[in-house]
């Protein structure tokens, strides 16, 4: 059994070891898991009956898998070993030892990992893995043999927990690129100790492996701890476009799902939203993981499969075209610019409503299509805000607002992104488009601020952003 008694692993700023992950611009992940794809009911199942640990797992296909992984053009692919439950696809001594369970009971005779490997890099593709920080906390028997979980991380069950990953670690190597960690939050009672403890086990076997360990806001994609080498960048859509590579000085990488939820099938983006948005973050070295839908046999979703294998295509077009584009209307100092869907006070990111026989994300208020609109899930009143990219004299912005509006909204300008200034407060409006000008202010960033309707049956509706333009 590993015995890891202290923290050796430390904070890695602008770590050059990500320098492949930025060059591989996006990738794919996918959830493999025992309530996914073998019990529940979900359609990851394929209509197949529960089978035991090795049958499932035997019966994945990694050839299937590595060849669609191609085809989607994924630069590296992270693949789930466990989440909550007690079972692992893969064997582990010290994991059995501890927690009391035979191979063939919560670990696999097959090392699924290793032959998962195998196949993606006969086709170049880099392995990544997803873990967990709490372990397998629903089962009893496999949670009290780790230290117990009284429903927070211990020290003796952080240990144990980073002794289990480090015989994973060590087996592997430099086969797995990188690790990206759920369930490391600060409410269960996660800090700078465990985390460190945490990561000393992930990079035991290669100190190169790129980590990132998630304690999520669910905004924007910020490096969740001082150990992170990437930010975990988990989030419900596509939105957030960093300035440049770093955030945090953590490589910037932000992770989503392609479907309606995580690991469902078909896709809430067309192929035209899916390439702007990659492409303008891997324009300034940024990093997007995607996530797809996974079958039991290995196979993914083909519909998935065929928008991914025009994906890479089209971003390297995209990329040519971008520095050349026009502004829409021309002048229009929003038009593409980072945006995003925030609570009222702006403290907090919004998910993009999915109705209307569409998804509203955050970019669709400032692409300059008129049959577009951004729109923020779960709250009537919110705010947009877009990023100018740099400080601008700002004199006039004009919104264009769908069949749902504000009636009552503000719009609102900073230099810093902490002294706000109110430039104009409407009332009773219409829902007609609205040109505002006043006296010209330097700012960098713009709010919409939609203050009613506050809820329901009230004149107007929750705010569309069909356009917001701002200019000097």
């Amino acid at each position: 059994m590993f015995l890891l008694l202290a923290s050796t692993a430390s904070p890695a700023p602008h770590n050059p070891d990500t320098d492949w992950f930025k060059d591989a611009g996006y990738g794919v992940f996918v959830h493999w898991l025992w309530d996914v794809q073998n019990v529940g009911g979900r359609a990851n199942t394929r209509g197949k009956p529960p089978v035991s640990l090795d049958e499932w797992v035997n019966g994945f296909d990694t050839e299937k898998f590595a060849d669609q992984m191609k085809e989607a053009g994924a630069g590296y692919v992270m693949f789930t070993m466990m989440q909550r439950t007690r079972y692992i696809c893969a064997p582990n001594e010290t994991y059995e030892k501890l927690t009391g369970y035979k191979r063939g009971e919560a670990t696999s005779h097959r090392d699924l990992v290793e032959d998962l490997y195998r196949s993606l890099h006969k086709r170049g593709i880099p392995l990544m893995l997803y873990w967990t920080g709490d372990g397998p906390r629903q089962d009893k028997q496999a949670a009290t043999g780790l230290g117990g979980w009284p429903g927070h991380i211990t020290d003796t069950y952080a240990r144990n927990w980073s002794n289990v990953v480090a015989e994973y670690s060590k087996r592997y190597g430099d086969k797995v690129r990188g690790w990206w960690v759920d369930g490391c939050y600060g409410h269960t009672g996660y800090n700078e100790k465990y985390w460190g403890i945490l990561a000393t086990g992930l990079k035991a076997g290669n100190p190169h492996a790129i980590i990132a360990l998630n304690n999520p806001s669910m905004t924007r994609a910020n490096s969740s701890t001082d150990y992170d080498d990437f930010t975990t960048g988990e989030v419900n859509s596509f939105g957030d476009i960093p300035d440049d590579r770093w955030r945090d000085g953590k490589q910037f990488h932000v992770l989503s799902f392609l479907g309606p939820d995580w690991g469902h099938p078909g896709s809430k983006y067309k192929l035209e939203q899916l390439t702007d948005y990659v492409s303008q973050v891997m324009e300034v070295g940024g990093v997007v993981t995607i996530d797809m839908c996974l079958y039991r046999d290995g196979s993914v979703d083909p519909a998935q499969i065929k928008l991914l294998s025009q994906l890479r295509p089209a971003i390297q077009m995209a990329l040519q075209v971008q520095p050349n584009r026009v502004p829409v209307p021309p002048g229009n100092l929003a038009c593409w610019k980072p945006v995003w869907l925030l609570t009222l006070d702006g403290k907090g990111g919004l998910p993009s409503n999915g109705g209307a026989g569409g998804f509203h994300g955050a970019r669709s208020g400032v692409d300059g299509d008129t049959n577009t609109w951004a729109q923020a899930g779960d709250q009537y009143a919110w705010t947009y805000e877009v990023d100018l990219k740099q400080p601008q004299q700002i004199s006039r912005v004009v919104i264009t607002f769908g069949k749902s509006y504000a009636t009552h909204f503000q719009v609102q300008l900073t230099g810093n992104h902490e002294k706000w200034q109110t430039v104009a407060d409407v009332d009773h409006h219409d829902g007609s488009k609205k040109m505002l000008s006043f006296d010209p202010v330097t700012a960098r960033y713009v709010r919409v601020c939609a203050r009613k309707p506050d809820g329901p049956n009230q004149p107007g509706g929750q705010m569309q952003v069909v356009e917001l333009e701002v200019y000097q």
